[in-house]
């Protein structure tokens, strides 16, 4: 019951992740109607102007339609280009509202009902149809896993694209209809006072970029470590098989064995969680580097992108990120992009703390090779034996998998 509810909850968050927005209690964003023009006679800069109105929470995949059009017109266009870029991680999800309907119906009665409701009550619209616009073909946890990992895949297109466009400047054009609060806060942020020498104050008003968010290398910058850091999770998460976790979760008697027990069941299993073929953990230090790299460009241009400091805000109006993109702590942030950056380069050597986090040893690490060469089966890191407290007595692997290139896990402490 526990797996199906696992299994339920995941599925469900598929959906969630394209209807939390339009599911709130004010839905008169979806309830006006605004007219949006699309021909193929149109040129490319419109269409990709028209597509942006579109990007909504019930209508974006009627704006990848229009950035396919403009893209036809001009394969260049960088505003249809980068929306395209972005909308890609939500197509991964076409029909998945029918998609997870053989895992849905693994659940109780009320979570069978509750899914039917949902169905049956969700408001027509083009989001319900390209929620509804696939086969019954999720009937497992791993199938579903699949999914995430084709979002990550699409994330990853969009930090590339973001990447290689590092000096890319955009306007782009709110839907009011979406993003009236945003505009609204621009709006009452528009107008500045000064006192005269008659002792009138002095208002001055310009409204004129309110429904406007600007973008140039450092809004690209903090978008790209925004994917990257959501990459690293999804990259973990998707990296295995977990359809024989799947398969132990369900097995009662565990509850009743012994570690030493539960070990010998472990290594009965021909597999516990493979290495997925389409794995990204390979990419995470890569993001790494990146993420370095980009922290230092913007610990350089602080005076650019955070001219009023840490506190200040609307500091960049107009920008995507308007209250500056900021560094909080730079001796913090020095020291650990200093242990970041040791850990990029290859094996580096590590502190052992005790409880107390004092240091007692050190052991040499090597995370790069071992993201790039991850191992194969979880099965491969099964102690060989283990105590009564579930202690680790001896390692069938002291290099874990090649993460302690000496051989000498054993140095680590055990919690008791």
């Amino acid at each position: 019951m526990k797996t199906v509810f696992k299994t339920t909850v995941l599925a469900t968050s598929l959906v969630l992740a394209l209807t939390a927005c339009s599911q709130s209690k004010d839905q008169s964003a979806s309830e006006k109607a605004k007219q949006i023009h699309l021909n193929n006679q149109m040129q490319s800069n419109d269409l990709a102007d028209a597509g942006e109105q579109l990007v909504s929470p019930y209508t974006f995949m009627l704006a990848d339609k229009a950035f396919d059009m403009a893209l036809e017109k001009d394969a260049a266009n960088p505003k249809a280009q980068f929306y395209k870029a972005f909308i890609k991680r939500l197509m991964v999800f076409k029909g998945i509202a029918r998609r997870i309907g053989p895992l849905m119906n693994k659940g109780d009665q009320k979570q069978i009902a509750d899914y039917a409701k949902w169905k049956k009550d969700f408001p027509e619209s083009p989001l319900k149809t390209f929620l509804m616009d696939g086969p019954e073909d999720i009937d497992t946890y791993a199938k579903a896993t699949r999914v995430v990992a084709d979002y990550n895949k699409a994330l990853n297109e969009f930090r590339l694209f973001l990447k290689k466009n590092s000096t890319l400047e955009l306007t782009l054009n709110l839907n009011p209809h979406v993003f009236q609060q945003e505009i609204n806060e621009e709006y009452a942020n528009s107008c500045t006072w000064k006192e005269v020498a008659d002792g009138s104050i002095d208002v001055n008003c310009d409204s004129s970029g309110v429904a406007q968010k600007k973008l140039n290398s450092a809004d690209l910058i903090a978008l790209r470590q925004a994917t990257g850091g959501e990459m690293l999770y999804w990259s973990i998460y998707t990296a295995y098989d977990m359809t024989t976790i799947e398969q132990i979760s369900k097995n009662e008697q565990l509850q009743h064995m012994t570690p030493p027990e539960a070990l010998a069941y472990y290594k009965t299993l021909p597999s516990i969680a493979r290495l997925n073929a389409d794995n990204t953990l390979n990419l995470i230090p890569e993001i790494g580097v990146d993420f370095s790299a980009a922290v230092k460009w913007v610990k350089q241009y602080q005076d650019r992108v955070c001219p009023k400091g840490i506190s200040g805000r609307n500091q960049r109006r107009g920008f995507l990120f308007k209250d500056g993109v900021c560094i909080e702590n730079a001796t913090e942030l020095d020291k650990s992009l200093a242990v970041l950056d040791q850990a990029l380069g290859g094996v580096f050597t590590a502190p052992i703390k005790d409880d107390n986090d004092q240091q007692i040893d050190q052991i040499r690490v090597n995370l790069v090779g071992f993201l790039k060469n991850p191992p194969q089966d979880l099965k491969n890191l099964l102690p060989e034996s283990v105590d009564q407290e579930g202690k680790v007595t001896r390692w069938s692997d002291s290099t874990f998998g090649g993460l302690f290139p000496d051989g000498d896990i054993s140095k680590i402490p055990q919690k008791k």
